[in-house]
């Protein structure tokens, strides 16, 4: 039997996401909680060399962080080192959902409850609300975490015989008459006679020198989840909107020394913008990130003034990504018309121009990405389905 280890801390919706892979694979494991720092901390910093949670040995070999697991997952590599047998599908499902957040939870709950063969294939449950720490503009419930939130939406959707491919990621779409096929990275099919794409957005990259390399050892894209791994140090944080002022304000109290670096002005909200000018954070406004230094570890981040083309370089030991998000629509846009953000194009019941596929939620090209939003544009696009299908039979 494989060791497994894991290094987690409270309330990482990372951490959280990788114990539900583990467990939807049958698979126990050992898990180590570095909330308060301390020898347990050091001695996962100094095991994995990476300053970010969760941190996860198999038979006490590094695999790295959340993401890492998930590729190796959706390659199916991670099967294959715990040789696990592939799972075989039913032929063919009247709805596929690709992705599991609001939108793609509901529109598989509501497929299901019109007695329609259903499967919701994703790489994780939860999508972008469950990275989220806390909600109070949900309907029906005054205060919630986003994980917990997702949670519940997932329980009731496990009442109904919905199959669950769980831990793939979705490359491509292949149209037959009738049928559309997922194919996924570690080379599975799954084939629908409608299908729902709920694949949301993800966190953008910086896209420059240094980002890629140092990931994980001082480049982080989840204040929540990484910062008391940098208690004490010096940081600096891109972004101007919601998320970055949000990410100032929650390491003041964590980090020695906060810059926040804003490629234009602070475009989020006011009263969070008023907070963070009124807390020790210096705002660096009309600077953009050049390059992040460092060879094990992040040691300072260039930044240029746009106005005068002044480079400057940071002393930092982190630095913290914040700049929003970008359509998780890749596997589509040969496919599908799109906007110049690569948000697909539906109208007003989530149909997109290719018969049978349908879109929900964040990928798609709508002005607000609420949560509620989502879920209802979960539930339309399911309906649409259905209407589509009965009209064909």
């Amino acid at each position: 039997m494989l060791n497994i280890e894991i290094y987690t801390k409270e309330w990482c919706p990372y951490c959280a996401r990788a114990k539900v892979l583990l467990r939807s694979k049958g698979l126990e494991f050992r898990e180590t909680d570095v909330t308060s720092g301390g020898a347990a901390e050091k001695a996962m910093i100094e095991r994995s060399g990476l300053r970010t949670v969760p941190q996860i040995f198999i038979d006490d070999e590094s695999i790295g962080g959340y993401d890492a697991l998930a590729t190796l997952n959706a390659g199916g590599q991670l099967d294959r080192l715990l040789g696990l047998p592939v799972t075989d599908y039913r032929a063919i499902y009247d709805v596929v959902v690709i992705g599991a957040g609001p939108a793609g939870l509901v529109a598989a709950l509501y497929a299901a409850r019109k007695n329609l063969e259903t499967a919701i294939v994703s790489l994780d449950i939860g999508g972008q609300v469950g990275t989220t720490r806390e909600l109070t503009n949900y309907p029906g419930v005054r205060q919630v975490t986003g994980p917990d939130l997702v949670q519940e939406m997932y329980e009731q959707l496990r009442e109904y015989d919905v199959d669950e491919v769980v831990g793939e990621r979705v490359v491509g779409l292949r149209l037959m008459p009738g049928i559309v096929t997922c194919d996924t990275e570690s080379g599975k099919e799954v084939c629908g006679r409608t299908v729902v794409i709920a694949s949301g957005a993800q966190k953008r990259r910086l896209g420059i020198p240094g980002e890629h390399e140092l990931t994980g050892r001082g480049v982080v894209y989840c204040s929540t989840c990484d910062g008391p791994l940098f208690r004490r140090l010096s940081i600096a944080i891109v972004g101007g909107g919601n998320s970055g002022l949000e990410a100032a304000l929650e390491m003041e109290g964590i980090a020695d020394n906060v810059t926040l670096v804003s490629r234009s002005g602070l475009s989020g909200d006011q009263v969070l913008q008023d907070k963070v000018a009124a807390s020790p954070t210096t705002v660096l406004e009309g600077h953009e990130p050049v390059k992040i230094l460092g060879n094990d570890s992040v040691t300072g981040l260039v930044v240029r003034e746009r106005a005068t083309g002044a480079e400057t370089t940071l002393d930092v030991e982190g630095v913290f990504v914040e700049i929003g998000l970008r359509a998780h629509s890749d596997f589509v846009l040969d496919l599908v018309e799109t906007n110049e953000r690569g948000e697909i194009v539906v109208d007003g019941h989530g149909r997109t121009g290719i018969p049978g596929l349908f879109a929900a939620g964040d990928v798609i090209d709508m002005h607000d990405k609420q949560v509620i939003m989502a879920a209802g544009q979960g539930a339309r696009a399911a309906l649409a389905c259905f209407e589509y299908i009965i009209q064909r039979t």
